[in-house]
């Protein structure tokens, strides 16, 4: 719900040429590559809205925002990489320890 009401929120500021949609950045595109998801980039070159929406937003929340783009990036740095070891566990034949202990009785 949250991130239809976000993708409401953009698609008026863009009617309203609030915000203009725009290409991603060259280190943002190496890390969609890299990453399953394609996402969209906006910006606004409007002053006046710019310093309003930033004193409207609270110092927690910018901080939070800040915080999770942080995430965000060594997650698409760094979740490749660990997501082929996990599809290397997962592909790796599992044996149940009473199959094991089964397997154990019927050879002696």
């Amino acid at each position: 719900v949250d991130f239809l009401l976000l993708f409401q929120a953009i698609r008026k500021l863009l009617d309203q040429k609030m915000l203009e949609a725009v290409e991603a950045p060259a280190e943002a595109r190496g890390q969609e590559s890299a990453g399953a998801r394609k996402l969209q980039h906006f910006q606004t070159k409007n002053i006046l809205i710019k310093s309003v929406g930033g004193a409207m937003l609270l110092e927690a929340q910018k901080k939070s925002v800040k915080r999770q783009a942080l995430i965000d990036r060594a997650l698409y740095r760094y979740l490749p990489e660990r997501m082929k070891e996990l599809a290397e566990k997962r592909n790796k034949p599992h044996i149940p320890w009473y199959y094991e202990q089964a397997f154990r009785r019927m050879q002696t």
